[in-house]
């Protein structure tokens, strides 16, 4: 005699289990498991999906070693320090990582290590936000690879969690390395407008509108390194990256320069193998909230 399986009533071999729509980008997903489209982790949709607020998906995006992880983490860690008015809850100790690997890498005077190209290693926050007494707001945002982006913008549908993000999100920073800027051509300014270009294919085509309303903060990173104080980011750019500067003019509705920096002062460290490094001498955030606080009040 066969023994009956227990499957709460379900034929385990029907399409009769529950599945849930994923957040970032709309798949069906069997309710215990992680995004088979975009890979966004389960431990993610749980978070958000436990929650009554729909969230905003904001990307930050930039060049392989302009600074990602250390501008997130960061930006975590003022969050939670209620800095310029803004406070910030984690949401699902998966939130906490970012926050914690930078905190523990400065700590030792060393930066993070670089993001893993593989989607499923990538760390991922989910964030309450409140600014003074206004109504609070959830944020979700991963720590993108810099190539993983870089392949997308080269052939979309190349990284479908990058593709995803991009058509999901309510506002994109995208991180420029002004060192770069000023001492190496225009590799950095290329990358930002293939951001600017791949946005407007995703965002303005197909509704059928000239500019982007997406509202996009543009962040000048490691201004730290550089000789001369930037006191003015928007006239920066005009006379340094003006293809950039032209083409958001062009696509873009809202959108802003600023300029950041973590270590008030960094070297060089040379390991055994002669291999250089630059290390963090002292932590001095400098413009790492303002351009969140901006995108936020940008939100509808």
């Amino acid at each position: 005699m066969t023994r009956a399986m227990n499957t709460g009533g379900l034929d385990p071999f029907s399409h009769g289990y529950k599945k849930v729509p994923c957040p970032l980008c709309g798949a069906a997903n069997p309710a215990e498991a992680s995004c088979a489209r975009c890979f966004a982790p389960i431990d993610v949709m749980r978070s958000i999906q436990s929650r009554d607020k729909t969230p905003r998906f904001i990307g930050v995006v930039g060049p392989s070693g302009v600074g990602k992880t250390v501008y997130l983490g960061m930006l975590l860690d003022l969050l939670s320090r209620n800095a310029k008015g803004m406070h910030g809850v984690a949401r699902g100790t998966f939130s906490m990582a970012l926050h914690r690997n930078l905190i523990l890498a400065l700590e030792r005077q060393r930066f993070p290590a670089k993001t893993p190209n593989e989607v499923d290693r990538w760390q991922w926050a989910h964030c309450e936000v409140s600014i003074g007494r206004k109504s609070a707001f959830d944020v979700v945002t991963p720590d993108v690879a810099g190539e993983a982006v870089a392949s997308e913008m080269a052939s979309p549908g190349a990284n479908p969690t990058v593709q995803a993000l991009i058509r999901k999100c309510s506002s994109l920073v995208v991180l420029v390395d002004l060192p770069g800027v000023i001492s190496q051509g225009q590799a950095q300014e290329l990358f930002a407008m293939q951001v600017v270009s791949y946005l407007s294919a995703f965002r303005s085509i197909f509704k059928r509108r000239r500019k982007v309303e997406v509202p996009v903060a543009f962040v000048f990173t490691k201004a730290d390194l550089c000789d001369e104080t930037i006191d003015d980011a928007e006239a920066f750019a005009r006379d340094n990256v003006p293809g950039l500067w032209r083409l958001c003019e062009a696509s873009l509705q809202t959108y802003k320069f600023f300029t950041s920096s973590v270590a008030g002062s960094a070297g060089m460290l040379l390991d055994s193998n002669g291999i250089e490094s630059m290390v963090p001498l002292r932590v001095e955030p400098r413009g790492v909230i303002e351009p969140f606080a901006w995108l936020a009040s940008k939100q509808r």
